[in-house]
């Protein structure tokens, strides 16, 4: 990475204020780049395909579908961006999930702006970033779990999505808004994500969330 050599970032997030935040936050910040703004998956697959963006800040949760599966489409393109994800979801299994999928760097929505920056520089550089605090948060409960099985792992996106909603007390007509989904999917991933993790009950789901740091 040269300093100062022109770049371009393509920013993806469903809440137009946020978008007009990240915007002006990036272009001051990289008065060399060029941000452009999009508001759905769907509108940032065609501003990817039609140019070659450096760097992708993708909010993980938007409306049309989720982030993490955008982050797995930018991946097909020709010459695809580094993704940088931003979310208020502060999970580790998101965050893991996430990585996995192939963004470089984890930044939390209620992080300081510089180290939104910070990411940015690290992913050009050629590496990965996670904000500090969900770092550090995320030793300690690796510490404290010690061998326990993670059976969410055996869990899709989406049911991973639908579960951690559900253990914050949601029902599944207030998970099927948030999600963009209908109710009767959300019961669909409900019982499919029951199944695979033996979870009974709301209160089976809330405690074991809460043990693997999931809520």
């Amino acid at each position: 990475m040269q300093p100062n050599a022109p770049f371009s970032i393509l920013v993806v997030d469903d809440h137009a204020l946020v978008r007009e935040a990240f915007t002006s936050m990036l272009r001051g910040e990289f008065p060399e780049a060029t941000v452009v703004a999009t508001g759905s998956c769907a509108e940032a697959m065609g501003e990817a395909r039609l140019h070659t963006y450096e760097i992708a800040l993708v909010d993980i949760e938007l409306g049309d579908r989720s982030g993490m599966e955008l982050t797995t489409e930018l991946r097909t393109l020709p010459n695809p961006p580094r993704v940088v994800a931003v979310s208020m979801h502060q999970e580790e299994t998101f965050v893991t999930r996430t990585l996995q999928l192939g963004a470089r760097a984890y930044v939390a929505k209620d992080a300081p702006p510089q180290e939104l920056f910070d990411a940015i520089r690290y992913t050009r550089d050629g590496r990965s970033y996670i904000s500090k605090e969900l770092a550090q948060r995320f030793a300690h409960q690796t510490i404290r779990r010690g061998t326990v099985d993670n059976v969410h792992e055996k869990l899709s996106n989406r049911e991973l999505e639908v579960l951690m909603q559900l253990a914050r007390g949601k029902s599944l007509k207030q998970v099927a808004s948030d999600l963009s989904l209908s109710p009767k999917t959300v019961g669909v991933h409900k019982h499919n994500l029951c199944r695979k993790t033996g979870l009974r009950s709301m209160v089976d789901i809330l405690k074991y969330c809460q043990a693997h740091g999931l809520v």
